[in-house]
């Protein structure tokens, strides 16, 4: 059995997000974290006040670990935005989060912040931060402002879409580059121009050549 002092908050914080993962909010008790890491609930007490405090933590650590810590890695990594983007796919795609329950770990917690408020402020809150990065990233290509939005929300829900289906056998693997190169890509740009007819010089009409004969 783990001993107290072998645990860490982050060791509880990842507990509780199987948990969540597996069973839903409701699944986030002592009891049941305690049976999860085989320790007893002095162990829990002894680095959370209470289940409030825990639930507390864990939104901010995923607000940290799934949004600030990407943003600042991206950031500070110093790429064009082509190799950027291609980046942060293959990260999010080569990030299955076990410790966390999986690459469900996002889903869940969006579908807990749907019957909580406090949570859904924080949820929206990342979601804020990301659509801000990534807009910032777009116009940095060369897009225009409302185009850059409206590709970023899309880029947002295909990296949380993908993140949760990354792990299933039957879907083909994505195309990131050419994936990235479209979405680089200015609508105005990618238009394609539709051929112009022909201007042929118009023959004579059957009446004219019977007159001409």
């Amino acid at each position: 059995m783990a001993q107290r002092d072998t645990l860490t908050p982050e060791d509880w914080i990842k507990a509780a997000f199987r948990l969540l993962t597996r069973s839903g909010p409701t699944a986030i008790r002592v009891d049941y974290l305690c049976r999860e890491l085989g320790v007893t609930k002095g162990s829990f007490y002894w680095h959370f006040a209470d289940l409030a405090a825990l639930r507390a933590a864990m939104v901010e650590h995923w607000r940290r670990v799934a949004t600030r810590d990407v943003i600042a890695a991206m950031t500070s990594a110093e790429l064009a935005p082509r190799a950027l983007f291609i980046r942060l796919f293959e990260t999010v795609l080569s990030q299955p989060a076990r410790d966390y329950g999986g690459a469900m770990a996002e889903a869940a917690i969006r579908h807990w912040a749907a019957g909580d408020e406090a949570v859904q402020a924080v949820v929206r809150e990342a979601d804020a931060e990301r659509l801000a990065f990534l807009t910032l990233q777009l116009r940095g290509a060369g897009l225009a402002g409302p185009e850059a939005r409206s590709r970023a929300a899309f880029l947002c829900a295909t990296l949380i879409g993908l993140e949760q289906l990354a792990g299933e056998p039957a879907l083909p693997r994505l195309d990131i580059t050419g994936f990235v190169d479209a979405m680089l890509t200015p609508a105005d740009a990618a238009a394609i121009t539709p051929a112009q007819p022909s201007q042929a010089m118009p023959g004579p009409s059957g009446s004219d050549r019977a007159r001409a004969t």
